[in-house]
């Protein structure tokens, strides 16, 4: 076995350990890539001897280690991960604002959900009776837990 082929093998496991750890998860890239760092050393230690075998799997641990301290710490998994961030919110509904009766427009069509427009302030709505089309007049039927349900004010 050649010393060169050991040396892919055992560099392409630590990536493919270092890959499973910062960007892929759910253990096959890992548990592929300890299988060939294992196979390495094991033939290491087959063809050159208990000392270089044990030589072998102290740097093959120490590059491991190295490979993952790098990457984190120059923050190149960073253009793996996500970026963005989810900035919704839930209806604060102020029952001074917005109350059963209040009068208003659909600012999207309801089919059920979509937003509205009542006392010159921006809602979520749900349509208790199907969908209500752009611009068609609203009534408020109820707010109940931050939502609030509407219906066609014909």
């Amino acid at each position: 076995m050649s010393i060169v082929f050991i040396c892919v093998l055992i560099l392409f496991g630590v990536l493919l350990i270092t890959v499973e750890i910062l960007i892929v998860p759910g253990l096959i890239v890992g548990i592929l890539g300890g299988i060939f760092v294992i196979m390495g050393i094991g033939w290491t230690w087959q063809v050159y001897g208990s000392t270089a075998g044990t030589i072998v799997a102290f740097i093959s641990v120490l590059l491991t280690a190295l490979a993952i301290w790098s990457a984190l710490r120059t923050g190149f998994w960073n253009r793996f991960s996500l970026q963005g961030q989810l900035k919704g919110r839930v209806n604060e509904i102020d029952l001074d604002t917005i109350k059963e009766g209040d009068h208003g427009a659909a600012l999207s069509s309801l089919r059920p959900m979509g937003t509205i427009r009542v006392n010159g302030k921006r809602f979520e709505a749900s349509s208790e009776t199907g969908m209500i089309p752009v611009n068609f007049p609203i009534i408020v039927v109820r707010i109940e837990d931050n939502k609030i349900i509407v219906r066609a004010d014909v």
